[in-house]
């Protein structure tokens, strides 16, 4: 199992990404439903230093396009979101501003 992340929409508000993570054997098993998934990649969370790192893309939907991240779930509230497009390479952090907690 690896710790793998997708952003999805439901067809009502396909403009509203969703945070769908979990640990799995392929990105697929973290769709539920129908929906449109914007791509997806690894993640770190370190529950010590409250970070949630997010790398690369999913083989699966490819990379994650981050301006359809509009909703987190609201146990990670409290998490400073980082992305980074490889292992080992400097990360952004994210402007969670405007993000829906769900």
């Amino acid at each position: 199992m690896h710790p793998k992340f997708i952003i999805v929409s439901d067809p009502g508000t396909p403009l509203s990404g969703s945070f769908v993570y979990g640990l799995v054997g392929s990105h697929r098993e973290l769709v539920k439903g129908y929906v449109k998934v914007h791509g997806g990649g690894w993640y770190l969370k370190d529950d010590v230093k409250k970070t949630m790192t997010l790398y690369g893309s999913s083989g699966d939907y490819g990379e994650p396009r981050l301006a359809f991240l509009n909703r987190i779930p609201k146990e990670l509230r409290d998490y400073r979101f980082i992305f980074s497009p490889g292992w080992n390479l400097p990360g952004n952090v994210l402007d969670l501003s405007e993000v829906e907690w769900f």
